[in-house]
């Protein structure tokens, strides 16, 4: 089952949660909106340029680790990873899961810090969805996006999809066998889903889009063949470039940190004054 990648994603959190913190980082914790976010940041000496790493559904800000130390040693960009509501070391979510005040508090926890400025987003499986509606409710600090086996409308099978992942995910918390710490991200995804297709992937910008598996990797289960067709076609509307993770599952930043750093550098090197607008996408949704 296609949403059977997602729920994997805490046996990898745990993996990562061992990871060393890189050297020079610094931790912030953020009180926004009522609410506590722990922040770990690696200052730059460029003001003008932020990488902003978000993790996937299941994972804290830990499964970046590997990836910033990568990218501490090649880039001047300031890198933010954190931990959003309920993961991580950040506050558990006390109000029913929506995603806009999820990107909401991001947004402004970034203006607290003063990083909320012109950033190349990177997000990791359900983190793509989040990068795109910040893309779309915040253009004009968006310069570059790089998906990273993410979640896509058409890949999840849109509202059906959703809703099947949903209640997977709810069978998994009650039968103790997921890693997700809040059922109500689980019982917001369907609204998740609306949410995202009426906000699609954002154009003229550069883009990276990094699926699993090889190019001419053989697939049998026609669901895993719907969510890589989902990345190949986010790849088509938006004018990006689909890298093909040769060695990796579906937890990229931990399985091949080395690819992700490339993707992200590449993006950042030819990010310039454009900013993300859903009007130039050469399709109607990915």
């Amino acid at each position: 089952m296609a949403w059977a990648i997602l729920l994997g994603c805490g046996m990898a959190g745990q993996a990562a949660a061992a990871a060393k913190d890189p050297p020079g980082s610094e931790h912030r914790d953020v009180l926004v909106q009522g609410h506590l976010m722990h922040f770990e940041l690696s200052r730059g000496s460029n003001p003008d340029r932020v990488i902003l790493l978000e993790a996937g559904a299941t994972l804290s800000s830990t499964e970046w680790t590997e990836v910033m130390r990568r990218l501490r040693s090649r880039t001047n960009a300031t890198i933010i990873a954190y931990d959003r509501a309920g993961m991580g070391r950040s506050a558990p979510l006390r109000t029913r899961y929506d995603v806009r005040q999820e990107v909401s508090r991001l947004h402004d926890a970034l203006r607290q810090l003063g990083l909320a400025r012109e950033m190349v987003l990177v997000g990791h499986s359900y983190g793509g969805f989040l990068i795109q509606l910040y893309a779309n409710l915040y253009p004009r600090e968006v310069a570059g996006m790089v998906y990273v086996e993410a979640v896509t409308v058409s890949g999840l099978g849109g509202v059906a999809g959703a809703t099947l992942f949903r209640n997977a995910i709810s069978d998994a918390i009650r039968a103790g066998t997921n890693q997700f710490s809040d059922p109500r991200l689980a019982e917001g995804y369907v609204r998740t889903m609306k949410t995202l297709m009426r906000n699609p992937p954002p154009c003229g910008i550069p883009v990276a889009v990094i699926t699993r598996g090889p190019r001419d990797m053989a697939i049998t289960d026609p669901l895993l063949q719907r969510w890589r067709d989902g990345h190949a076609a986010l790849a088509a509307t938006t004018g990006g470039t689909l890298i093909h993770a040769a060695r990796s599952g579906h937890v990229v930043p931990v399985d091949d940190p080395d690819l992700v750093a490339d993707a992200i550098l590449g993006v950042n090197d030819r990010a310039g004054r454009a900013r993300a607008d859903p009007r130039k996408c050469a399709l109607p949704n990915g």
